[in-house]
């Protein structure tokens, strides 16, 4: 049976983005509750996303969702009356019901029922409302008519002991769904009372013309503040008034309208973007006193758009680099020449001005990274209470921001190692107190800028990693030799745990323990030229650190020449440069070594790796280039340094496919085509892949 629902095709990826935004809400604002208990703000928070949804479902015409959205509001807003408190099966029915509603969202687009009993979600909360607080349960028959009783009717039983409310609002004349927005406002009155009277009509409501102005009358029980506060959630409602006309002492009580704000309601890639709160306007103040408010203005674009502006940067970039080198080879040739100069200066304002434009284009592709972590806490809890654990993450610096190329990358490696921190590190809440430690564990998740690059931090404060037990498991599985795991060290037996199929879990789960997953964090790690490291105490917990560039799209580097060929190096992964003489290269088991500060640095030829030609390790001096990878370090050897650039990253193709060693490619500016060295996979190549991964 196909479904049919009352929403235009341009008006269905708002409605997406709206509904992830309040479906994300009420997953974060529900784990927070758990933890934190009865507080009246994030109960606010909860019950306005719930009443938003029910909202827009309405508008729509998608009756479940409605009923659905209605049980959930009314859970919450016994929690805000206090008339039950916050307990663990009342929060695992609400995230139940939440995705239950995007399941339900799903219908809008596939247009086929999904697999959801709404009937027994709802009855589920009537049981639960009807037991803690003493009521008989409603019957399921009274739900559907609930969900059905979308048009305003006048009669009322209890008429006489009411207040006679008059509201009016405007809604902003930039609403896309200003029809949407009155019909929130007949849900909001509805929830509240009985509409008496109302412009303009439902019936002119569901014929989605536009609405600037809506007034209604209308009986309640409710108390002024409480009516005002719920009609204050409908959002793009710019002016708003609410009057008591009649009723137990009756007083007319004018609000001082809201000041008239162009509020925006198109963000880009759905990212929030933080607006201003409006001032409260005191008592008896007129509206025009409102000071104004700064709102940011955005608009919506495609995501499409912004990969070919930073494209047409990339070449942009390309030919100032170009245009550089014709300078200064101008300026070789003609010396103190006044067109020169002129040229020179202009070039040097193109330059200027590309710079700019690239950051302006970056700036516009970054978005914070507070939008992956925000998946998080909901998986943590479910991990713990699958596990018998207690739990609780942290997160910090949400709002460091990248480019949404590298954001996209990311969620699969932190999920895997999220899953490792609660299933491997954290302890059974008996094991942690009988070791001295808190019931609950801690599982930190953290972002920071570091060297322009940003450092994403797993930490937790579990049993840590046991190096010993590591490879007692790898001798028995045969990733070790006995005599290879004797001479191991700490560090090398710890980046085991990123083999493939490699684990130490004793018995299986559809969380871990079948051999995948770290090493699937470590191959997307390295795949977008980052880095993984991991430090841990026993007994005391593990830390992960992931870095990682800010952007694929432009990476700074630093050009080499290897023979007859121009290499670049990403530059995130160069440590120093260093210029050594025949006399400081040694060898150690075959290989060519140096001592570095009084550690040993092994020593990889680009010109030997990629067969260019067999190095010559007698000649008088060697340029190395010292890189890094976690806590691993080897030297390049090159001919020459040419120095730092700037390049733009292109993929080498299919028809070309993958080249062991070489990650990409890039265009200079004098048309020359370089390869861009996979420092990740040098390791692997050079044969230290034993201390990456064993």
């Amino acid at each position: 049976m196909e479904l049919r629902f009352d929403i235009e095709k341009e008006e269905l990826p708002i409605f997406m983005a709206e509904s992830d935004e309040q479906f994300q809400l009420l997953d974060d604002g529900m784990v927070q509750l758990e933890r934190e208990g009865e507080n009246p703000d994030l109960l606010q928070s909860l019950f306005r996303a719930a009443h938003t949804l029910k909202g827009a479902a309405g508008m729509i015409g998608h009756k479940r969702m409605v009923a659905l959205t209605h049980a959930l509001e009314t859970a919450m807003d016994g929690l805000r009356k206090n008339s039950y408190p916050v307990s663990t099966s009342l929060i695992d029915l609400c995230l139940e019901a939440t995705d239950a509603l995007r399941n339900l969202r799903g219908e809008i687009l596939t247009l086929q029922p999904a697999p959801v009993d709404v009937d027994g979600l709802v009855a589920r909360f009537n049981a639960f409302v009807a037991q803690a607080t003493g009521a008989a349960a409603a019957p399921a028959a009274e739900t559907k008519q609930t969900v059905q009783a979308v048009v305003p009717t006048a009669a009322s039983a209890e008429a006489a002991s009411q207040t006679v409310f008059k509201v009016e609002a405007e809604i902003s004349p930039t609403s896309i769904a200003s029809a949407a927005r009155a019909f929130q406002l007949v849900l909001a009155l509805q929830d509240v009372g009985v509409i008496q009277t109302q412009s303009p009509t439902q019936a002119e409501i569901d014929s989605a013309k536009p609405v600037q102005k809506f007034s209604a009358t209308f009986q309640s029980s409710q108390t002024y503040e409480e009516i005002y506060k719920l009609l204050d959630m409908v959002s793009e409602v710019n002016k708003l008034t609410l009057q008591q006309v009649s009723g137990p002492d009756t007083l007319e009580k004018p609000t001082a309208p809201l000041p008239a704000l162009d509020k925006p309601a198109e963000v880009v890639e759905t990212a929030r973007v933080p607006q201003a709160a409006a001032p409260a306007v005191p008592a008896g103040a007129s509206a025009a006193a409102a000071p104004k408010v700064a709102l940011e203005k955005t608009v919506r674009t495609s995501v499409e758009r912004l990969d070919n502006l930073m494209n047409l940067v990339g070449e942009l970039i390309t030919d100032r680099n170009r245009l550089y080198q014709l300078r200064n080879s101008l300026d070789a040739r003609f010396r103190n020449d006044d067109h020169v100069e002129t040229l020179s200066e202009t070039v040097n304002h193109i330059g200027r001005i590309t710079d700019q434009l690239q950051k302006e284009v970056m700036s516009i592709r970054m978005l914070p990274v507070g939008n992956v972590f925000s998946k998080f806490p909901r998986m943590v809890r479910d991990l713990a209470n699958k596990f018998g654990k207690k739990v609780d993450l942290v997160i910090e610096g949400e709002d460091t921001e990248m480019d949404r190329s590298v954001i996209e990358e990311i969620n699969d490696p932190l999920i895997h190692t999220l899953r490792n921190a609660v299933d491997h590190g954290i302890e059974r809440p008996e094991v942690r107190l009988a070791a001295g430690k808190p019931e609950r564990a801690r599982v930190l998740l953290a972002a920071r800028y570091e060297q322009g690059r940003i450092i994403i931090t797993v930490e937790d404060d579990g049993k840590g990693i046991d190096g010993e037990k590591i490879k007692a498991s790898a001798v028995q599985k045969g990733f070790l030799s006995e005599a290879e795991a004797a001479v191991m060290s700490e560090d090398e037996a710890v980046n085991l745990i990123f083999a493939s199929g490699f684990s130490t879990a004793s018995t299986l789960s559809d969380i871990s323990g079948r051999g995948v997953g770290l090493d699937i964090v470590r191959n997307n790690i390295q795949r977008l030229n980052g880095s993984i490291m991991v430090e841990t105490w026993k007994g005391q917990g593990t830390r992960f650190q992931l870095s990682l560039p800010l952007t694929l799209a432009i990476v700074p580097t630093l050009l080499v020449r290897v023979r007859e060929m121009t290499m670049a190096i990403p530059l995130v992964t160069v440590l120093e440069t260093l210029r050594i003489a025949k006399s400081d290269i040694q060898t150690v088991n075959a290989r060519p070594v140096i001592i570095l500060r009084k550690k040993v640095l092994p020593l990889v030829s680009l010109a030997s790796t990629f067969e260019l030609e067999k190095e010559d390790y007698s000649a008088r001096q060697h340029y190395v280039v010292v890189v890094g990878s976690g806590k691993l370090q080897m030297g390049l050897m090159v001919d020459r340094l040419l120095g730092q650039e700037e390049v733009v990253v292109k993929s080498l193709g299919s028809l070309i496919g993958e080249v062991h060693g070489i990650a990409s490619a890039a265009i200079l500016g004098d048309g020359q085509v370089i390869l861009i060295v996979d420092v990740q996979d040098l390791f692997r190549m050079s044969g230290l892949q034993h201390a990456m991964t064993g």
